[in-house]
């Protein structure tokens, strides 16, 4: 079983990086870097915030893999890496969805991975 929901944890983790990069390229990256109000008005600016913006998918991405790693070898699962990825993601996905009543699309997400991380170590 615990090998189960850590894949699971890890599908989801790439599940949010994806949806973070292309849903917050079209709706949110995208746009903030086409206009030039205030700080968006400096090439250097919307390049870092494009870059910083993707740097956390892959980071995500690098996460899942180390959640994959767990579950090719459970017994050299880390429960202190799995149950910190736990409860991060919940705090994350809690806050989220109570800071924005619920119209975040990420908090779902996020509990899922949050959920996993904490069933891999029953």
């Amino acid at each position: 079983m615990t090998q189960f929901f850590l894949i699971a944890a890890a599908a989801a983790t790439l599940l949010t990086a994806f949806v973070h990069s292309y849903v917050g390229e079209r709706r949110l990256i995208g746009p903030l870097v086409a206009s030039n109000a205030g700080v968006m008005s400096s090439t250097l600016a919307k390049q870092v915030v494009r870059f910083a913006w993707h740097l956390t998918s892959l980071i995500w991405i690098g996460q899942a893999l180390l959640l994959l790693r767990a579950a090719s070898a459970p017994p050299s699962l880390d429960r202190v890496l799995a149950g910190g990825i736990g409860v991060l993601y919940l705090i994350a996905a809690s806050y989220s969805a109570i800071v924005t009543r619920g119209r975040f699309i990420g908090w779902p997400l996020l509990m899922a991975v949050g959920l996993f991380s904490f069933l891999s170590l029953i």
